[in-house]
């Protein structure tokens, strides 16, 4: 049966995690990037892509998330540890200038799902939320505040070029270097969290 208060608390932790105001001035840069080439699409249309990507990774973490570990045999520390690399990586890469996004693709179709749907937003610590939430809330609590983090990470990113706007060039320029240590911090986060949960023998 479907509790409201735990569908709430499930929401504000999914959405804390997943941080969508600390990565709109990469998502920003990214769009710029591209649109300034042959490539054309509006900024509702990207997000719209990303978002139907997000709601897809987070019903497959939500529904498979705990499921898929067991069957491979893998414990979430390993996914800690994963994917704090991954992002201890794309946090250095961002600071010099988002790089990332020239060596990953040029297209701005492309980019929808790696690197803006995941890592950025659907990230490592997003999968291990959703799998740890798994343990100790019904799948019905858990699809359903995720859906509403979903949705409430639509609107912050539908708003992004406005926050910006008041921000100003510098604001925004500051904002994304900051960005980047808070990236490379979270994944040092979860690399140390990973590890404090490996049983040595």
């Amino acid at each position: 049966m479907m509790s409201l208060e735990s569908v709430l608390i499930i929401a504000v932790k999914v959405f804390a995690v997943m941080d969508p105001f600390s990565i709109i001035p990469y998502i920003l840069s990214i769009f710029e990037e591209a649109t300034q080439g042959d490539e054309k699409m509006r900024w509702t249309a990207l997000v719209n892509k990303v978002e139907v990507a997000v709601i897809i990774l987070v019903l497959i973490f939500s529904l498979m998330g705990r499921p898929l570990l067991n069957f491979l045999g893998l414990q979430p520390y390993s996914l800690e540890i994963g994917g704090g690399i991954l992002l201890l990586y794309l946090g250095i890469d961002t600071l010099g200038g988002f790089q990332q996004l020239k060596f990953v693709s040029k297209r701005l179709e492309e980019a929808v799902v790696t690197p803006i749907a995941t890592p950025l937003i659907v990230g490592p610590g997003t999968m291990t939320a959703l799998i740890s939430l798994s343990v100790q809330n019904s799948v019905i609590d858990l699809v359903l505040g995720s859906l509403v983090a979903a949705f409430l990470t639509y609107l912050v990113l539908l708003s992004g070029p406005l926050l910006i706007k008041v921000l100003g060039r510098t604001g925004t320029v500051a904002a994304g270097r900051f960005t980047a240590i808070i990236i490379a911090a979270f994944g040092v986060q979860l690399i140390i969290s990973g590890i404090s949960q490996v049983k040595l023998a």
